[in-house]
């Protein structure tokens, strides 16, 4: 099987070069849209006999200095803090030169981790999943999306609610339970919910709903922390896209303490720059399970994968040359001296930046 990849304007225009190199039997196996252009991969079991001696070798998807660019143009318009920019583009310099060459999603597999969340159960035993994060993050949204996924998949699905304390949250959870059909069980004190989970159907999971938690307040964290112990099962975190990078960051690592490697981020709806998403995937290692988009439950989670990552990234992105604009910036800021009392304009270019244009230039 010979496979091959075409960046074109069109897919009519694909489909013609696909003909031409390929022949007649090739299949499509995948396009997809990058901003003006669509990517489409192209199979067949064997070259047409005309073609076959003078067929050229697949040139690589992208160059390792277009791939580098387009990482350079991403962390300048999400806002990721510079230090935080500089250590990622140090760990992408040192990736095989093929997988730079397959591009940035590639190198956002080498980069990121992902777990995606697996939607079955144990039937031999009761499973849990339990979730936990800041006040307002969308966590109950977020349960109630998890819980219409395993409703599709006619999974055996139960919801449990400790978020007692907050106005109208009980009221909430009920609403999307009711409307998915399954069961809602209150309780208030970690006690009450290391009992009934000991008592749980085999086969069944049970979605743990907890109260909204202030990293910074050590009763509320205490407080999440007897929940976390009654279940006996370190909690999904959630985080809400378009936060501060270092707060988010914070947030994480604080999280952390209770055991949370993998988390969820919920309102790409809402916000246009990730910064805090890639600083927490990257400086705390945490593992990214889901992505979600809207209050509505009937708006499914997208699966943390690279792809649907990159695509998330460059939705607001700008359509701009990132290096030509930057060459212009660095040409203001060193080829024009000041004149008389006039002082030239003090342009100021990340460090990362800055090497990235000098590598370009040697």
């Amino acid at each position: 099987m010979k496979l091959k990849t075409y960046i074109c304007q069109s897919m009519e225009e694909a489909l013609r070069k696909i003909r031409s190199e390929l022949g007649d039997d090739a299949i499509i196996i995948s396009s997809l849209n990058e901003g003006d252009a669509i990517r489409v991969t192209a199979a067949c079991e064997h070259l047409p006999q005309h073609l076959e001696a003078t067929s050229p070798s697949q040139k690589p998807a992208y160059t390792a200095l277009e791939t580098k660019n387009t990482l350079c143009h991403i962390l300048s318009y999400h806002g990721i803090p510079n230090a935080i920019a500089e250590d990622l583009i140090t760990e992408t310099c040192k990736l095989p030169q093929s997988i730079l060459e397959s591009g940035i999603s590639s190198v956002f597999k080498e980069l990121y981790s992902f777990a995606p969340l697996k939607f079955s159960s144990n039937p031999n035993q009761p499973n849990q999943l339990m979730l936990a994060g800041p006040v307002g993050v969308g966590k109950t949204v977020t349960l109630a999306k998890i819980a219409t996924e395993y409703r599709l998949l006619n999974q055996k699905v139960e919801v449990i609610s400790a978020d007692y304390l907050k106005a109208g949250a009980i009221e909430q959870i009920q609403a999307y339970t009711t409307a998915l059909g399954i069961p809602v069980h209150l309780v208030q004190t970690p006690t009450q919910l290391e009992k009934f989970l000991a008592q749980g159907n085999n086969g069944t999971t049970y979605l743990i709903d907890t109260p909204g938690t202030n990293s910074l307040n050590p009763n509320e964290v205490a407080h999440l922390t007897d929940f976390v112990l009654a279940a006996k099962q370190a909690p999904y975190l959630v985080l809400s896209a378009g936060t501060d990078p270092y707060e988010m960051q914070e947030t994480a690592n604080a999280f952390k303490d209770l055991g949370s490697t993998r988390f969820f981020m919920t309102r790409f709806d809402a916000a246009k720059r990730f910064g805090g998403l890639l600083s927490v995937l990257f400086k705390e290692r945490l593992e990214l399970s889901a992505m979600s988009c809207g209050p509505e439950i009937g708006s499914r989670l997208k699966e943390a994968q690279s792809d649907n990552l990159v695509a998330m990234l460059k939705a607001y992105l700008p359509d701009m040359n990132y290096s030509q604009h930057y060459d212009e910036q660095i040409e203001i800021q060193t080829q024009q001296p000041a004149t008389g009392s006039q002082k030239a304009p003090k342009i100021e270019i990340p460090g990362w930046v800055k090497g990235f244009m000098e590598a370009k230039k040697a």
